[in-house]
């Protein structure tokens, strides 16, 4: 049996940043590539913040199954420990909710700021919900991004929204 940072042939993956960058449209592109050349992929979103946070709400980073990673969640401070448990969890293929900093289960990874922040990990299984959001941004038309975690899914929204959470889905 392999252990989920191993792949078919039990070579590990450790979490590596791709390149710097904040850019939606490039943290986008990089999941589609990933999804669209058959590797996994997981889209981590910033979704809470409690007292002070170094990125917005919504903030977002994709991390592929080789360990590379792009996008900012944090200050830098929490993105290789995100990138592992995205890692972790691609295996089990479920959704998770990981806490950092105040009211987290880990000691060890405090933030500088001294408040806390919560992540959503998704799996991505389809490219086309992000090609959506692509495209109406090319055409420079409104455009959300809803994920919904009961489902487990993502699905573009025709219409700009307001970042957080609504009803049981969030959106930005």
């Amino acid at each position: 049996m392999s252990y989920p940072l191993f792949d078919k042939d039990e070579h590990w993956h450790k979490p590596e940043q791709a390149f710097l960058t904040d850019d939606h449209r490039t943290i986008l592109r990089f999941a589609v590539e990933a999804l669209m050349s058959g590797k996994g992929a997981v889209l981590v979103t910033l979704v809470e913040i409690r007292g002070g946070a170094a990125r917005p709400l919504g903030a977002q980073m994709v991390v592929r199954e080789d360990g590379r990673y792009c996008g900012f969640v944090s200050g830098g401070c929490v993105e290789a420990a995100a990138a592992f448990e995205a890692l972790e969890m691609m295996g089990s293929g479920r959704d998770r909710e990981i806490r950092y900093g105040e009211g987290s289960p880990w000691f060890d990874i405090v933030l500088p700021c001294g408040g806390g922040i919560t992540l959503t990990l998704h799996k991505l299984r389809s490219a086309q919900p992000l090609l959506a959001v692509l495209n109406r941004l090319e055409q420079r038309k409104p455009v959300g991004l809803r994920y919904d975690p009961q489902a487990q899914s993502l699905v573009c929204l025709p219409t700009q929204t307001r970042t957080g959470w609504n009803l049981n889905g969030f959106e930005v």
